[in-house]
């Protein structure tokens, strides 16, 4: 009895050897043949942007884009800065016909060196770039007009801020 169970666990397993391949054999792939190679795709047509690039000098700020709003002033408000060594920097509630805008204007030790101060009830026209982002549009302020003062913030044809002026881009002199 022995004997008979010994033989058929031996052959139970040359036959599991012979069936199971070794996990040590290398499976063999068959070569892929070279693709042939694709056609070009034909040039697509040159699309014109709707608004000129902005120069490098600024990065959100394109002055060939900018737009001009009307309103009261309804709040003028100060941003703590968010990186320590950064001016807090002013912002202005404008009510235009089509409603309440944010308007960014820049640092408030820029703004306070100006001759020109501005206060709610304020009338002013905001010449400046909105740019539409996920849930929000920002305009950032270039000039401000009160009566006949003009607040320049920008510069008109490269759109950088004025309170960097003398200063390279890194903020060195």
């Amino acid at each position: 009895m022995m004997k008979k169970l010994s033989l058929m666990g031996g052959i139970l397993g040359v036959l599991a050897f012979l069936i199971v391949p070794p996990s040590w054999a290398q499976q063999q792939v068959p070569p892929v043949p070279p693709a042939a190679p694709a056609a070009p795709a034909p040039p697509a047509a040159p699309v014109a942007p709707a608004i000129p690039a902005a120069p490098k000098d600024s990065q959100l700020y394109n002055p060939q884009a900018a737009e001009t709003l009307s309103g009261k002033v309804v709040a003028i408000n100060l941003h703590a800065a968010k990186m320590a060594g950064k001016p807090e920097r002013v912002t202005l509630v404008l009510q235009t016909d089509q409603g309440r805008v944010k308007v960014h204007l820049g640092p408030a030790d820029y703004l306070d060196k100006q001759a020109l101060k501005l206060a709610p009830g304020d009338q002013v026209e905001v010449k400046g770039v909105r740019v539409n982002r996920a849930s929000v549009t920002i305009w950032t302020a270039g000039e401000v007009k009160k009566g006949d003062q003009v607040l320049k913030l920008r510069d008109d044809a490269t759109g950088r801020p004025l309170w960097l002026k003398g200063k390279k881009r890194n903020g060195a002199t």
